[in-house]
């Protein structure tokens, strides 16, 4: 799949926006972390919306709404996670004072061709959970309740 190339600044300056779906395949990082059975199932949208000034530089506002089969690292079956996420960008050639005092916005320097899928795929593996585990009807967690199994118990009606 070809990449999606654009100029950070001249988007963010002209009010831009952009959307479509992103390809797990073209994913590589993104779908080593993935249950490689039903890669298939995975949906990833995303928004990119340009803005003039904010705080008082071009930025962009990125938002991508994913569904990723994973493993469950308790039971080892197949789950699905659901990301809804939203980041915003400044746009300079330095690390502007702003955003040392606003953690919830993040820099980019200015380029001609940045790789809007690079971004994405950034994005969902710093947000993926390290271990991804079931909320509820987990196989394992019926075993964790605090009983404890006897590790001769099989042994037991063999003699």
């Amino acid at each position: 799949m070809k990449p999606l190339l654009i100029n950070n600044l001249e988007f963010a300056q002209k009010n831009l926006e952009i959307s479509g779906d992103l390809n797990v395949a073209s994913c590589e990082r993104l779908s080593e972390t993935l249950s490689i059975s039903s890669e298939n199932l995975a949906n990833i949208r995303y928004t990119l919306v340009g803005a003039a000034k904010k705080m008082h530089l071009p930025s962009l506002r990125l938002s991508i709404d994913a569904k990723l089969p994973v493993l469950c690292q308790r039971c080892l079956e197949a789950m699905q996670i659901n990301l809804n996420l939203s980041f915003d960008y400044l746009i300079s050639e330095h690390l502007p004072e702003e955003i040392d005092e606003n953690d919830e916005t993040d820099w980019l320097e200015p380029s001609q061709h940045m790789n809007l899928g690079e971004l994405v795929e950034d994005e969902l593996l710093i947000a993926m959970p390290i271990a991804p585990v079931h909320e509820v009807n987990c196989i394992k967690a019926s075993l964790q309740s605090g009983e404890k199994l006897n590790p001769f118990g099989v042994l037991k009606g063999k003699f």
